[in-house]
């Protein structure tokens, strides 16, 4: 018998607790300014680009990466590739609230996640979702 946890139950558990910091109570979502011009399609090149500016990388989902996690003092940046197809079409949208009820059922029910286990944010944040060539980044600010 081994002690060893499974990585994938260790990679489960840690996007759980990501999905449920980022879903808090609290918390808003909102569009970031869109950009144009020469920048990374990749999360992997996007996540060098921000670790040359001098942000630490927090940690990484996938190989090649779909999802990285990195900070610098308060702020943090969020770069991601939605996998979830019904996920995709909303960010794409501008039309489509992203703090809509519907949104944020299907954010919590995909995470298997309920409102009853999530807290209030200690400090509320306003997350800003922006793309940039396919890859998702977001950053936050206080409420």
């Amino acid at each position: 018998m081994s002690d060893k946890t499974e990585p994938s139950t260790d990679l489960s558990a840690v996007i759980k607790s990501l999905h449920s910091y980022l879903l808090e109570k609290g918390h808003r979502f909102e569009r970031g300014t869109h950009y144009k011009g020469k920048t990374s399609s990749s999360v992997a090149l996007t996540a060098l680009e921000y670790e040359g500016l001098g942000y630490s990388k927090y940690m990484q989902v996938g190989d090649p990466p779909v999802y990285v996690m990195l900070g610098r003092g308060h702020h943090e940046v969020h770069l991601f590739e939605p996998q979830d197809p019904k996920i995709r079409e909303w960010l794409e949208d501008d039309k489509v609230a992203l703090n809509d009820p519907e949104v944020r059922t299907y954010l919590l029910k995909s995470a298997g996640l309920s409102e009853n286990e999530l807290q209030t944010a200690r400090k509320p944040q306003v997350f800003h979702i922006t793309e940039v060539n396919n890859v998702y980044i977001l950053t936050n600010e206080d409420a």
